[in-house]
Parts: C-alpha cells; sequence; structure tokens
C-alpha cells in the first residue's frame, strides 16, 4: 500500500502552481492516528479478552511481548516507544504533531469515563514527551460513544487540550469539535475536522441526513472562502477520510453518502485554497484523489497507517493488522505544499522478541522514486504514465467524483509492499 500514497504525491506536484523557491522555507511535522490506546494490556493477559490480565491464561494465549499483540488494542510501552523514537529523529526540531484520532478503544462498548481515561493518557504522554511541540489533536470516532457525538465530550477536550491551541480554537472545538489554527507569519491555516459528525453511526446525522451536522459544512466553507480572500492556504486533518474504503468486499463510505458527496464538492470549489487533506481511521497506508467536472484531478487527500496493529469495523469478519507506524512530513512553511515524507515502522514481532522497540525507516518518498520535486515538467511525465497504468488495472470510480485504490500494485511498481 505505500507506493499508493507515493504515487499520489507525484499528482499532487502535477496540480500544484510552481512558486518561488526562495518562499521554500522547510519545515516538518509528525503524523499519528489510531493509537487505540489499551489501558488494560498486560503480557499475562488473554488475546481473546483484549489482552487484559488474567493470570490463568495459557501461555500460547497470551500477547506477544510488551509492546502489544495483533489481536488486541496496543499497550502505554508503545504509545511510548513511539513518541521516543519520534524524538530520535528530529527531537523537538518540528513546527507541529497532527494527531488525528482514535485514541480510544476499538470496542464500541466503551463507555463515556472509559474514553476520558484513554484520551487524558494519551494526552498525557505526549505532553510528557513533547513539552515544548505544539500539538493539533482531533477527535476519531474510537473518542466518542458510539451513539453519537456528545457536548460534554467537546467541553471535555476543550479543556484537555486548551494549552495546545490559541483561544478561538478552543471555543469552536468546545462547540462543535472543531478548530483553525493560523500560523503566524505564514499563508498557511490548519483546520481540523470533527470527522465522527458526517459517520452513518453517529445520532445527529441519522436524524437528518439533509442537513448539517453541528454546522460542521456552513463554518468550514466560511473558513475556506476567507483564506481564499486573504490568499491564505489550508492544510485540512482529521481522521476519517472521505471516500469508499479500498480493501475488500465491503466497498463502504466512512461519511454518509450525502456527507461525502457534499465534502467533495467543497473540495473541489476550494481546490486552490487547499494544499493537503492528511487523514487515517483505515490503518492503511492510501490515498484519494478528487476531480473536477472536466475531470482533471485537482486535489488529494493522504491516509495514514495508525499505531495500533489492529484495526476492526463492524461490516468486516477480521481485523486490519499491520505494523505500527507514524509519518514524517517535510513542507513548505511559507504556504504548506508537501515536499516530501518519510514513513517509520515497528517491527512488532521483532521487537517483542528482543524486548526493545525496533522502529526504522519503512520508505522515504523521493528516495523510493528518486524524483526532484522542483522538476515538475519531469515529473509530470511520470506520473502520466503511472496513472494511464491504474485507469486499464486497478482504478474504480464512485459516484461521488473520488476512486479508491485495490490491493493489486504489481502493473505499477515490481517493488510494491
Amino acid at each position: 500500500m505505500q507506493c499508493l500514497t507515493s504515487l499520489l504525491m507525484f499528482l499532487h506536484t502535477v496540480c500544484s502552481v510552481r512558486y518561488d523557491a526562495v518562499k521554500q522555507r522547510i519545515g516538518y511535522f509528525w503524523q499519528l492516528d489510531n493509537a487505540n490506546l489499551n489501558l488494560n494490556y498486560s503480557v499475562e493477559g488473554n488475546r481473546a479478552n483484549n489482552c487484559a490480565y488474567s493470570p490463568n491464561t495459557p501461555t500460547y494465549q497470551r500477547p506477544s511481548g510488551p509492546f502489544g499483540d495483533y489481536s488486541c488494542d496496543p499497550p502505554q510501552e508503545l504509545i511510548r516507544s513511539a513518541a521516543g523514537f519520534m524524538k530520535t529523529v528530529r527531537g523537538e526540531e518540528v513546527d507541529f504533531i497532527l494527531w488525528t484520532g482514535d485514541s480510544g478503544p476499538s470496542s464500541e462498548e466503551s463507555n463515556p469515563q472509559q474514553l476520558r481515561d484513554n484520551l487524558a493518557k494519551m494526552t498525557s504522554i505526549l505532553r510528557e514527551e513533547f513539552p515544548y511541540s505544539s500539538i493539533y489533536p482531533v477527535l476519531g470516532h474510537a473518542d466518542v460513544q458510539a451513539a453519537g457525538v456528545t457536548s460534554e465530550m467537546y467541553r471535555y477536550v476543550s479543556q484537555l487540550w486548551d494549552t495546545w491551541l490559541p483561544p478561538s480554537a478552543v471555543r469552536t472545538l468546545r462547540e462543535g469539535g472543531y478548530y483553525k489554527v493560523e500560523l503566524a507569519g505564514r499563508r498557511l491555516q490548519l483546520v481540523g475536522l470533527n470527522t465522527p459528525l458526517w459517520t452513518s453511526k453517529n445520532k445527529m446525522s441519522r436524524l437528518d441526513f439533509t442537513g448539517d451536522p453541528g454546522y460542521q459544512f456552513d463554518w468550514l466553507e466560511k473558513v475556506l472562502d476567507k483564506a481564499r480572500t486573504k490568499q491564505q492556504t489550508v492544510i485540512i486533518f482529521g481522521h476519517s477520510p472521505p471516500g469508499v474504503f479500498e480493501i475488500g468486499e465491503m466497498k463502504k463510505h466512512w461519511y454518509h453518502p450525502v456527507f461525502n458527496s457534499r465534502y467533495n464538492r467543497l473540495v473541489i470549489q476550494y481546490s486552490d485554497v487547499i494544499v493537503g487533506q492528511l487523514f487515517g481511521h483505515q490503518n492503511t497506508d492510501s490515498f484519494r484523489i478528487f476531480r473536477d467536472v472536466k475531470n482533471r484531478p485537482v486535489s488529494w487527500a493522504l491516509i495514514s497507517p495508525g499505531l495500533s496493529p489492529r484495526t476492526v469495523w463492524s461490516g468486516s469478519s477480521d481485523p486490519i493488522t499491520s505494523n505500527p507506524s507514524t509519518r514524517l512530513y517535510k513542507y513548505s512553511t511559507y504556504d504548506g505544499q508537501l515536499l516530501d515524507f518519510s514513513q517509520f515502522t515497528l517491527s512488532l514481532d521483532h521487537s517483542n522478541s528482543v524486548l526493545q522497540s525496533q522502529w526504522k525507516l519503512q520508505y522515504n518518498f523521493s528516495t523510493q522514486y528518486r524524483q526532484d520535486q522542483q522538476n515538475t515538467h519531469r515529473v509530470h511525465h511520470h506520473i502520466e504514465h503511472r496513472f494511464q497504468l491504474l485507469r486499464e488495472s486497478v482504478v474504480h470510480w464512485n459516484s461521488h467524483g473520488l476512486f479508491f485504490i485495490h490491493n493489486n500494485l504489481a502493473k505499477i511498481q515490481s517493488t510494491s509492499r
């Protein structure tokens, strides 16, 4: 799946407007997703019970080790190892960290206190490890009750995260679970979405799919319109991505189709303002392309894998399992254009066997594909060839202008992961 995400970076370069190299002041930021923290994890636990402590469990049924197990939500030790590794890469010399949600358990039976406990613990870990960094969090579907999103949770996280956010962001977070941050001295804004509002499981959405849950669409359109007027750019980030899930036979939208279509129209309308969209949720390394009425690619979204080694979804008989991952982006601090990214992963089996976390670089986009980000003419021809292969083999279009990719990459790159 990794080369799918890398492919999108080429598309982004094709669609981007060339800008003065002097303005390409370079910065870095991290993305963390899908922690699904397991506060009851124990090496003496039972895999059949999410690795909760059970002293009489047979050895073969116990977790693989202290950093987690593919059958269970991950322990604190995994999250701390990820944060510790991130500091070895760049220390706190990053502009910010995007924490894109789902710190709660993957189980839909969690009560409000469990959700608050998980959010508090995850917040505490990140504050301890990155005391001087700017951290911008958003809510995922596992951070709110399965029945829907509550104003009590908004109030809770607005207090929990108030030291990370400016007052204006705290206010809209408290009112609707979303916010924006204007980065001082730059053209760039960060827009954090409350994607649980748009999912089919949300009670607010189920009552009226023609409405605007939490007035988030109205707010987002005003933010984008104002950014255009002020000649600013926007990076949108959230938990669940738009579009259709690309693995297996589920063929499901994470957003209700009405909201998926509405979001798609907004992205196309403001594609000159939006320089990037970053999501998670799926535990896959994937992407989305947005096309206008003339079938031209005008925007994109990257979907990052997460820290949890498993993801469980209703409608799927088996969880999605993968090694824990985190991603470091390189970008222009002037206008937010993404220039490169590196993805790091933990070998869970090996780390458990040696009792020491073994994080490593999985791939770097520019190195893997040997592309000069400034040479847009050369990239254009390269991507045209690869995009044609995608059209011929693995691209499927849905009714809302987005596409998703099946897990067959043999015609695109022989070294696909």
